[in-house]
């Protein structure tokens, strides 16, 4: 028995002697440090622990601040890069049209969600260095609880976001159903390599197989997205034009063809609403934008100005409203056209009431007004009275079109409605905005078409001297009579003055002429560039001639595209070399003038139309974060190399603020005793989570559907583990297996001493992930996951979309998710605090 105990008791003191070996100071304890903290080394770390948790906390949330306003700027470099636009051909509209570089899936999934989980991918990277190729529990319990606030508290948030009776739904269901699977099996993925593969070791396949999964996610997205797992490929949408950057030729074939398919007597408005719908690609603000908007809002302005709201409800106050007995007269709309040859004009007149009490008769004046059309020549003049029925609610009202051989320009005539009557004694009759209808004749009669000889006309700058060159404008289908068009040029990457000399003026045809010549001289710029371009109009064309609508501009003007290249020998001896010094001197200064306002507004607030308290507030939080802006006011303006200098930069900039965090981060729950696994999963994930929630409360309130707002948060939790952990994993893989065999007095053995993994691998050389704790709380947030899920799904069943509903059950979801939430991070923190530590 005596032997028994001395056995236990040595075994017992061999372990502890080994614990004490494996245990380095803290990061807040006498000999124990971070990577930039604490400042004051020992004579800190010798501070009261009271004083030092105020002080620790205090520069953790203004950390947090730091790092969401180079965060905002970050995402502004993203924006700018995410936004060029290029030409292409388009099969609908047989013309070239203005679309994005990028697809928005694709741009959502890499460079936004880069953006919006930067802090968290690099906290995990540089705890990883900061470690010595050792793994913290920081960065990876930082990544699982900023998706479950992201997943749970920011869907709560967005489902209430909603004003009551109103719904969100999502509308490219494919792809979430694609994010939302990679959400919850990236996370599984997790559990298998960490406790089922190789528990306790993530070997180098592993690491890259997580890595790897993040293309594939994008893939995948990017082929939901275009429709190949329904089987109805999305083609005509890559044929949507951006309305916002579509040029005037652009547009006027988009009305040609629109007049086209529905008829001439359209009116304008209805034109418009026409192309929005058929050949209008739907631009949100994105994500950056919502981005920006959020962190600008939280702390006092920023260097970024925040995107408008594409959908604004708006309420009449009870003063605002029209009284409840009026009833209306008007027009169905104020601008009407037609073709003179149209024969009779059909123009609708409305009677409307605010109540739903019936109309009764009633009758309204009408009469023609000549403006430049006249009475007799061009339509017969009418007048007299439209008597409605008992609850009829609109009459037509036909006017005679006269059609013409002459060649005239458009013209015009009013229609006026005027003394209103109605026989219901309780009813006040008014006319409405629309009490007058403006009508345009428009002649039909064509004595040629005009056009250019070809589309595009290419030329190679003389490097000797300036070159005139003869762009040549035919006159088809006719040459009656003299007609004349004006001719104008149009800078595009060309710049005049600089690489052609600009011309405008009148091109005459006399009577029989159907050729004639514009000079434009192209002038040798000196460099080698690869081509430039510049677009030459012919417009407002007189005398009854006409544009061909199958040419470039459509009915309303005709463009040449003239397309400057450089001489092919000189070009093939010295362009390598002029690329690398190829600068657009233009956008260099206004990238200066830039650079110096960002120093301005990160002094000066502009409050706006802010008054009382609001400005206070927005002055204390400007001078709290003054000293962020003006260290970020450092990095260069996204005018620069395309926002990728400002891209570069501030993604430096986030990792510096980064490092501050995990140290800041490690002290607080060292100072109040709380492991680093609890902190990450509390402080960290809330702190680098908050401007996301507000940005994505932004989009649910002002986007007609709920993608982004919650379809986001899927994709950007997918990419935290195939990058955030995917990247550090694989680095710190490869370097422990680069070590090779290690010598039994290598620290590797000391710190993992009492673990299985020293027993299973007894010549070390592996990279070292403890499954216990991460396991765990992994395992908890999957489950969470899968019923948030679920709960959207059946709200989209059962309410008609994933947020907004009636207030019940909004409210009842919100506190179903934040719940789950709190159990996450309850389970979570119980499993750390039960399973203890030797240190």
């Amino acid at each position: 028995l005596k032997g028994s105990i001395c056995d236990f008791c040595d075994c017992r003191i061999s372990v502890t002697m080994s614990q004490n070996i494996s245990c380095e100071p803290k990061i807040c304890e006498v000999g124990g440090g971070g990577l930039l903290l604490p400042l004051f080394k020992e004579d800190e770390q010798k501070w009261d622990m009271g004083l030092r948790a105020v002080l620790y906390f205090t520069g953790l949330l203004w950390s947090f601040m730091g790092v969401g306003i180079v965060s905002d700027i970050f995402m502004g470099a993203i924006e700018k890069v995410t936004s060029r636009k290029k030409r292409v051909f388009s099969s609908n509209l047989q013309t070239f049209i203005t679309v994005k570089v990028w697809n928005a899936t694709v741009a959502n999934l890499t460079l936004m969600a880069l953006g919006s989980s930067a802090p968290e991918i690099l906290l995990s990277v540089i705890e990883l260095l900061k470690n010595n190729m050792y793994a913290g529990d920081l960065g990876p319990s930082t990544i699982v609880g900023s998706a479950a606030f992201n997943l749970l508290c920011i869907t709560a948030v967005c489902v209430s976001a909603i004003p009551e009776g109103e719904v969100r739904r999502i509308k490219d269901i494919g792809v979430f159903a694609v994010t939302a699977t990679f959400s919850v099996f990236a996370y599984l993925w997790l559990l298998i390599i960490c406790m089922l593969w190789t528990p306790d070791v993530i070997t180098i396949e592993e690491g890259l197989i997580t890595f790897f999964l993040f293309p594939v996610l994008v893939l995948i997205s990017y082929m939901a997205d275009k429709g190949y797992f329904t089987g109805k490929k999305q083609n005509a949408q890559a044929q949507k034009v951006l309305l916002d950057a579509a040029t005037e030729q652009e547009i006027a074939t988009m009305r040609m063809r629109i007049l086209k398919k529905h008829g001439t007597g359209i009116p304008d408005d209805k034109v418009v609403a026409l192309i929005r719908e058929e050949f209008g690609a739907v631009e949100e603000p994105s994500r950056a934008a919502r981005r920006m908007a959020a962190t600008e809002k939280l702390f006092g302005g920023g260097r970024r100005k925040s995107a408008d709201s594409k959908v604004v409800p708006i309420k009449l106050s009870p003063d605002e409203g029209p009284a409840k007995t009026n009833i209306t007269f008007e027009f169905e709309h104020t601008e009407y056209s037609c073709l003179e040859s149209c024969d009779t004009l059909e123009l609708v007149i409305t009677r409307e009431g605010d109540t739903t009490a019936s109309l009764g008769k009633g009758a309204v004046m009408y009469r023609t007004k000549e403006i430049s059309a006249k009475d007799g020549k061009d339509f017969i003049a009418v007048q007299g009275k439209l008597e409605f029925d008992e609850d009829e609610d609109q009459k037509i009202l036909c006017i005679k079109i006269l059609d013409d051989d002459e060649h005239e320009p458009d013209t015009y005539f009013d229609v006026e409605l005027s003394d209103p009557k109605t026989e219901d004694s309780n009813a006040v009759v008014i006319l409405g905005k629309n009490k007058t209808a403006h009508v345009r004749i428009v002649d039909d009669d064509a004595v040629g078409i005009l056009a250019f000889r070809s589309a595009e006309e290419k030329v190679a700058e003389d490097f000797a001297g300036e070159k005139v060159i003869n762009i040549a404008v035919l006159r088809q289908a006719g040459a009656k009579g003299l007609v004349t068009c004006t001719y104008r040029t149009e800078d595009g990457t060309a710049i005049s003055g600089i690489d052609y000399e600009e011309v405008s003026g009148t091109l005459e045809f006399p009577d029989q002429e159907t050729e004639a010549f514009i000079p434009i001289t192209i002038k040798p710029k000196g460099c080698f560039d690869s081509t430039s371009i510049f677009r030459l109009y012919i417009e407002e064309p007189t005398g009854g001639a006409t544009f061909a609508l199958h040419t470039d501009g459509g009915e309303e003007c005709c463009i040449c595209t003239v397309i400057v290249g450089t001489d092919e020998g000189t070009k093939r001896k010295a362009d390598k070399l002029m690329q690398a010094f190829k600068v657009n001197w233009d956008v260099q200064i206004m990238a200066r003038d830039n650079w110096k306002d960002q120093f301005v507004d990160a002094i000066f607030l502009d409050t706006g139309e802010a008054t009382g308290c609001a400005v206070t507030v927005a002055w204390f939080f400007h001078l709290v974060t003054m000293p962020w802006k003006l260290i970020f006011a450092l990095i260069p303006p996204v005018d620069y190399c395309g926002g990728w200098l400002c891209f570069v930069c501030s993604l430096s900039m986030i990792g510096g603020v980064t490092a501050l965090i995990g140290d800041l981060a490690e002290l607080c729950g060292c100072v109040v005793s709380m492991p680093d696994a609890i902190t990450a999963i509390s402080l960290v994930a809330l702190g680098t989570s908050l401007p996301d929630t507000f940005a994505s409360k932004t989009a649910a309130e002002q986007d007609p559907t709920a993608d982004a707002s919650i379809g986001n948060v899927t994709g950007s939790n997918s990419v935290n583990v195939f990058l955030g952990l995917g990247l550090p994993w694989t680095i710190g893989a490869i370097y422990w297996a680069a070590m090779g065999d290690l010598s039994s007095d290598h620290k590797w053995f000391e710190k993992y001493s009492g673990e299985s993994v020293v027993a299973n691998y007894p010549t070390g050389g592996v990279f070292v992930v403890l499954g216990g704790n991460l396991g765990f709380s992994v395992a908890v947030f999957c489950c969470c996951a899968s019923c948030c899920i679920l709960v959207i799904l059946l709200r989209r069943w059962f309410v008609g979309g994933e947020l907004g509903g009636p207030k019940g059950a909004m409210y009842v979801t919100s506190t179903f998710l934040v719940s789950l939430w709190l159990l996450y991070v309850g389970l979570s923190s119980w499993n750390v605090l039960t399973s203890g530590g030797d240190c």
